[in-house]
């Protein structure tokens, strides 16, 4: 089982400015996702930043990965490692995501 890195995400601008850049972003993202390298990304429910689950990377791998994002480019995130872990426990649904 590959481990998971989680990115956390914090906007540094409006969210009127973000989401100028949300399109070229979310088809940064996609390609990742395409990928294998990002499990899940989203906005987080204060809408302040995101969450990222990147795959098989450590902290600055994953992060590194990111580099290309268009909301780096336009200055209006900034990205660290909150921590990798490799699954101990999954929903069963999960299992052939996780071990791929």
């Amino acid at each position: 089982m590959q481990p998971i890195t989680v990115v956390l995400g914090t906007y540094s601008a409006p969210i009127e400015e973000v989401d100028a850049h949300r399109a070229e972003h979310l088809a940064f993202i996609d390609g990742l996702v395409g990928a294998g390298t990002v499990l899940a990304a989203g906005r987080t429910a204060a809408g302040g930043g995101s969450v990222i689950l990147v795959r098989g990377l450590d902290g600055p791998a994953a992060v590194a990965a990111l580099a290309g994002d268009p909301y780096l480019a336009a200055g209006v995130v900034g990205y660290a490692a909150a921590g990798t872990f490799t699954p101990g426990r999954h929903a069963p649904g999960l299992a052939a995501l996780l071990e791929a």
